[in-house]
C-alpha cells in the first residue's frame, strides 16, 4: 500500500469513488447487463452489481483477478447484488454472443491497448441495439508545461515542509521538464494519444457526452505523506478543488476524459 491511493479513505474518495460517480451518472436503467473491460482488482465492476445491474469484468492479469474474486467472495453485501463474474482474459481473444450487452465500460484501460478501434468495433458488436458505451480515459498527451508547472509547484512545497516522499530537483525549470518527460515520453509500451481514441469513438458511437474531470493531483496525492491525517485530507482536497479550477478557467489541459455514447447503426 506505500503508494497506494487506498492506503487513506479520503483518497479513495477523492479518486476512485469520484470515478465510480461519474460511470454511475453515466448509465440509466436498472438490472442492466455490463460488461467492464480491463478491470484490474475489480472495485467498479463490483460496485455497479451492488447497484443491483449483472456484471462481467475481464482482465488478462491472473494475479488481480484473484484479488478480485476474493473481494467478491467476501463481499459482505452479495446478497443484495446482481450477479457478478470475473475472468482472466485478453479481449482480443475473448468472445461472446453479440449483442448481449446493455453496456460496456471501460475505465482507465483503453489508452493502454493497441489498434483502438477494433478493440471498440468488438465492443459495439458486444452491445445491444441503442446499448451504451461508457469510456473514462486517460489522455496523456493533452499534460502542458502549465499544468506541469503547477505540479512541481505543489510536490516541491510538500517535499519542503517534509510532506512529499519523492525527491525533486531544486531548480524549477529541470522539474517542470522532468514531470512533462515523464508523463509524455517515460513509458515504453504502447500507448493511446487522445485523437486516436476519440476519432475511433466518434466513429462508432453516438456522442451524448464528452466532459474532462481532474486527474493530475491523483499523482500528488500518491506520494503526499503528512503525518497528520486531518490535515493531509484537507490539502488533498484542495488540490483538487484547485486543478477544478484551473481546468475550468482554461488555465491547464485536463487529462482525463469521459465520453459517452450509443451503439450507432452499422
Amino acid at each position: 500500500m506505500k503508494n497506494n491511493l487506498w492506503r487513506q479513505p479520503y483518497l479513495i474518495e477523492l479518486t476512485y469513488a469520484d470515478n465510480f460517480r461519474l460511470v454511475e451518472d453515466s448509465i440509466r436503467g436498472r438490472n442492466l447487463k455490463i460488461l467492464e473491460v480491463g478491470c484490474g482488482t475489480g472495485f467498479m465492476s463490483l460496485e455497479l452489481a451492488r447497484k443491483g445491474h449483472d456484471v462481467v469484468g475481464i482482465d488478462r492479469d491472473q494475479k488481480i483477478i484473484r484479488i478480485a474474486r476474493r473481494t467478491m467472495e467476501t463481499d459482505p453485501y452479495s446478497k443484495n447484488r446482481g450477479s457478478l463474474r470475473y475472468e482472466v482474459a485478453d479481449f482480443n481473444k475473448w468472445s461472446d454472443i453479440p449483442e448481449t450487452y446493455d453496456v460496456v465500460l471501460f475505465s482507465r484501460v483503453l489508452h493502454d491497448l493497441p489498434r483502438p478501434k477494433k478493440i471498440l468495433s468488438k465492443a459495439h458488436h458486444l452491445l445491444k441495439n441503442r446499448g451504451r458505451l461508457v469510456c473514462l480515459e486517460y489522455a496523456y498527451d493533452r499534460i502542458d508545461r502549465r499544468a506541469a508547472t503547477w505540479l512541481y509547484q505543489i510536490r516541491r512545497a510538500l517535499e519542503l515542509t517534509g510532506g512529499y516522499s519523492s525527491h525533486l530537483p531544486e531548480d524549477p525549470e529541470e522539474g517542470v521538464e522532468n514531470i512533462l518527460r515523464e508523463n509524455l515520453y517515460g513509458r515504453k509500451e504502447h500507448i493511446n494519444k487522445f485523437e486516436e481514441m476519440r476519432q475511433p469513438l466518434e466513429q462508432l458511437f453516438v456522442k451524448e457526452r464528452l466532459s474532462w474531470h481532474c486527474y493530475h493531483c491523483w499523482d500528488v496525492f500518491r506520494d503526499m505523506r503528512v503525518p497528520d491525517r486531518k490535515r493531509e485530507n484537507a490539502l488533498a482536497s484542495l488540490f483538487k478543488r484547485m486543478e477544478q479550477l484551473l481546468i475550468d478557467s482554461g488555465e491547464i489541459q485536463p487529462v482525463l476524459f469521459r465520453f459517452v455514447g450509443t451503439k450507432a447503426s452499422a
